[in-house]
């Protein structure tokens, strides 16, 4: 394989793992200017978006190689991201090479078999956390920890499905309400609101309104304001989501 070749794979893919777990797009770009000074390549544009990649290098015999590379699936996924700006690192520092730096890069890309468990009790104590927070009860607690646990027991069969995004947010908001619904059906005592208000915190696009905002502050307004819709999107799909259910129900128990 063309040693160009593999360089260009090496850079493209360590900017697409960025893009694809949530990193911002600044540091998307960075990545592939440190990697490309670390392989001794003199010139290079770059442009990152949040759904794609756009770059432009020279070679030493002063030819020109552009390259785009599309980013179809994103997700929240800090470890990847860390792993990711270590192996650039050792690049910028001369201290890998571009086939072993796209070795390792592919082993980081590879899906790892998570416990689901760990996740599903993590999301349901953190809605139950953050319900009593919001001024709820024990009794609100219990209710809104199964609210998140059976969330995220089901985002990953919506993801199966290849269910967008966008319409998982909904989905996940009725569901979240539905079962607030029936918990206070069944006991006395239950806050429908808090529990639905601890429940979806989990499900709020936090990490991408933060990168909006790093984004624009860096100048990237184009990028910014993309993930600005993303982060409205989500959220009014999520409340959306909430009001369908109240209104099939009749409204919130008194």
């Amino acid at each position: 394989m063309d040693n160009m070749a593999v360089t260009l794979d090496a850079i493209c893919l360590a900017s697409k793992i960025i893009l694809e777990s949530g990193g911002e797009t600044y540091r998307a770009e960075e990545t592939v200017e440190r990697m490309c000074a670390g392989l001794h390549i003199s010139r290079v544009d770059v442009l990152a978006l949040p759904t794609g990649l756009m770059l432009t290098l020279d070679t030493e015999d002063h030819k020109s190689i552009t390259r785009i590379v599309r980013v179809h699936n994103r997700a929240t996924n800090l470890a990847r991201i860390d792993l990711c700006n270590g192996i650039s690192r050792e690049v910028a520092e001369g201290k890998l090479s571009a086939e072993e730096a796209l070795r390792r890069l592919e082993e980081i890309r590879k899906p790892r078999k998570n416990n689901p468990w760990f996740l599903i009790g993590a999301s349901a104590l953190s809605a139950g956390s953050f319900t009593i927070m919001l001024g709820g009860f024990w009794v609100d607690f219990i209710v809104s920890f199964f609210c998140g646990a059976a969330v995220q027991m089901a985002l990953p069969l919506l993801e199966k499905r290849h269910v967008p995004g966008l319409l998982s947010s909904m989905i996940a908001g009725s569901l979240t309400t539905l079962l607030a619904l029936i918990g206070a059906s069944l006991l006395s005592g239950v806050q429908v609101e808090p529990i639905i208000s601890g429940a979806i915190m989990p499900l709020l696009p936090g990490l991408a309104t933060t990168n909006a905002i790093r984004d624009t502050i860096r100048g990237d307004l184009v990028s910014g304001g993309a993930r600005f819709i993303e982060a409205i999107l989500c959220a009014v799909m999520l409340a959306v989501g909430i009001g369908l259910m109240l209104s099939m129900w009749g409204g919130i128990p008194s």
